[in-house]
């Protein structure tokens, strides 16, 4: 049953077929060849999306669209300039640290390399920067609007993996923080060919900045902290980010009008549409999976090759890294969690940790051709060509990777603060 899933995905991938619906045709066929009703198939997909913490997802992409659009995202980057920008390399690493600020309250990379790039890239060829260099720092700093909470796809793999989405994002916190302090590392060093600095550190500026935007830092502290602090779960959480974010930019900032809600609206209902189809469809994968005994025989047969948890790591993070160059990560994590997670787990593996993982690697593919979205969403807004900006983007390839390896041989940078903190529920 399993090859005939693959051979069905694989055929879809080929022909271009979304993978949403390769899923629901291999969930059809494996449905007639099991001589399965159909009937169940429809209950296990009701059964897939009919999740609270799923109502995480689309609160999390508006709040992301009101950010864009209510000036959140921009007092926040300005803040980022104030405390990095006289750095060397000095764009570049306010185009990365606007990315923390960004990525720990939209959770989507995808708005992530949209909006900081929109922002930032014109600025940064005005100072020197070549268009690819530029797209590239913007592109690949988009990565860490995944791990650091909140992060769709950590939902997603809590959903499929029955994982705590509040112990993944929490988790996620220092991993996320690492990998901005190595891309920004790989600025600075590549600063001398790619622009420095444009100004002098200022007290007063940074003061200035501050006072515009700590109202926009509140959300990540609304988000995390209120995680952390057991005041309410990681769905709720995003509920309370959104009316947040709503006031301010309403009362406080006046830069959004009710009248563009119902365009975001329109915007978050086909992001979402498009996850509840993929999680739907997938669950029913699952299912038939599950009930045919595949995940039980893969963790025998991996088991039987090795049970160092190390070595374990590495192979599936290959396999990861060769899932995410044909395939986007939401496919690719509500198909391969299901399967993985109870592999890595049956060696003494986190759970949270995996899942952290999980969106680290297959946020990588992100960035690579020839289906990185972050790619041609960065070649659209730097006005790049693909092969450009992957050139310019190989350093910070290697960068990622390092971290990678990190994250593997020390499982407890990643596991120590979530196992330190007492969270309740998704």
């Amino acid at each position: 049953m399993l090859w005939i899933f693959l051979a069905i995905l694989l055929a879809s991938i080929v022909i271009g077929l979304p993978i949403a619906f390769g899923l629901g045709v291999a969930a059809l066929v494996m449905a007639v060849l099991s001589d399965i009703p159909l009937s169940i198939m429809i209950e296990q997909s009701i059964r897939g999306v009919n999740s609270f913490p799923l109502l995480a997802i689309p609160f999390f992409i508006l709040v992301g669209e009101v950010m864009s659009n209510g000036g959140i995202a921009r007092r926040l980057m300005e803040l980022a300039g104030a405390l990095v920008g006289f750095m060397r390399g000095g764009l570049g690493q306010v185009a990365i640290t606007g990315s923390m600020f960004f990525g720990g309250i939209s959770g989507s990379a995808v708005a992530d390399t949209a909006a900081t790039g929109a922002m930032m890239i014109p600025s940064m060829k005005q100072q020197g920067y070549t268009a690819a260099n530029a797209t590239a720092i913007n592109t690949v700093s988009s990565v860490i609007g995944i791990i650091i909470p909140p992060s769709i796809p950590l939902i997603l793999y809590g959903i499929v993996t029955e994982t705590s989405i509040s112990r993944l994002f929490i988790a996620g916190i220092v991993p996320g923080l690492l990998i901005g302090f190595a891309l920004m590392v790989t600025t600075y060093i590549l600063a001398s060919k790619q622009g420095g600095g444009v100004r002098q550190f200022s007290w007063e500026r940074l003061w200035r900045a501050f006072k515009d935007a700590w109202l926009a830092l509140v959300l990540p502290v609304i988000v995390i902290g209120g995680i952390i602090g057991g005041v309410f779960t990681a769905t709720e959480a995003a509920v309370a980010a959104l009316l947040y974010s709503l006031a301010i930019s309403l009362v406080v900032y006046r830069e959004f009008k009710l009248k563009e809600l119902g365009g975001m609206l329109i915007r978050t209902a086909r992001l979402t549409g498009m996850v509840m189809m993929l999680l739907a469809f997938a669950t029913v994968i699952a299912w038939f999976l599950t009930i045919n005994m595949v995940p039980q025989t893969l963790v025998r047969q991996v088991q039987a090759i090795t049970q160092e948890p190390f070595l374990l790591l590495l192979i599936v993070a290959c396999l990861l890294l060769l899932v995410g160059f044909v395939m986007d990560l939401t496919p690719a994590m509500v198909i391969m969690a299901p399967m993985l997670a109870p592999i890595v787990t049956s060696v003494g593996v986190d759970a949270a940790y995996f899942g952290v993982m999980m969106a680290f690697i297959l946020g990588i593919g992100l960035l690579t051709p020839p289906v990185g979205t972050c790619l041609y969403v960065g070649c659209g807004v730097g006005k790049v060509s693909m092969e450009s900006l992957v050139k310019a983007m190989l350093p910070y390839y290697v960068a990622l990777l390092v971290v990678l390896v990190i994250l593997i041989a020390f499982p407890g940078i990643v596991t120590w603060l979530p196992d330190l903190t007492a969270v309740r529920g998704n």
